[in-house]
């Protein structure tokens, strides 16, 4: 189910959007936050973003950016040395006033890519980051821009990425069945998010007004199996153990 989303495909699509105006467009990466130091957080963010971006154990801090894009997400890496620093982080994001937050499970040691141009070097040994998006400047840009790169129609404005904690389950910090994960944060497979959590386009609501046929899910999944055995066999039973956690946490909820 999420070995697409660690794949980072919907970064993939929205960079083929882009494609036609790269000659005209810049990018870059905006450091948000340094180790050790308070970092300023939006007006926007759900109450009690605020503790989690500035927990001890956070690290540094990214915005990757593209012209004629809100570029409303920043991530953040902590420095967690057990899963019972990861459980604190979990605890911090429950505690966060929103209708959605979510924690993600990626097969990988560590994350890579983390944006349109953003990429952290090999070996970093982060095995946690926070994805948070920002309602506002979306919904400021959204008023000034219907129609970026002359290609992407809009329906409404885009759904900002919600709190977001991805777990890296290979680093050697975790051990997925110590997670403590409380009812009511959205948990499944998946690498960090970077674009929109919905992005309200025309393309999308045509795609999700035409439910997909037999022949579409069997193609989907003989590409996740195709996948999936490409990865080096630590990543494959990384990724089986993150299908049983989920097919286990799935069980328990459904018991009356």
């Amino acid at each position: 189910m999420g070995l697409n989303r660690c794949s980072m495909a919907a970064l993939c699509l929205a960079l083929n959007f882009v494609a036609p105006a790269a000659l005209l467009a810049a990018a870059g990466t905006d450091g948000v936050a340094t180790k050790g130091s308070p970092t300023p957080v939006s007006a926007s963010w759900p109450v009690g973003t605020a503790e989690l971006v500035n927990h001890p154990l956070r690290a540094d801090g990214w915005n990757s950016w593209f012209t004629e894009w809100p570029n409303d997400v920043n991530q953040y890496s902590y420095d967690v040395n057990s899963t019972d620093d990861v459980n604190k982080l979990i605890e911090k994001l429950a505690a966060i006033k929103s209708d959605l937050r979510q924690i993600r499970l990626c097969y990988l040691k560590e994350p890579q890519a983390l944006g349109w141009v953003t990429r952290l070097p090999e070996g970093n040994k982060i095995a946690v980051m926070l994805s948070v998006g920002d309602q506002g400047r979306i919904d400021q840009w959204y008023k000034d821009v219907r129609k970026p790169f002359g290609v992407m129609e809009f329906t409404a404005a885009p759904i900002a990425v919600p709190p977001t904690l991805t777990i890296f389950v290979q680093n050697d910090a975790m051990k997925l069945d110590d997670l403590k994960i409380p009812d009511g944060i959205t948990v499944e497979a998946g690498y960090v998010p970077t674009v929109f959590h919905r992005s309200n386009t025309t393309l999308e609501a045509k795609l999700e007004a035409k439910p997909a046929d037999e022949a579409t899910r069997r193609q989907k999944a003989d590409a996740e199996r195709a996948s999936r055995e490409k990865l080096d066999p630590a990543s494959q039973k990384v990724a089986k153990a993150i299908d049983a956690f989920l097919e286990k946490r799935q069980a328990v909820k459904a018991k009356p």
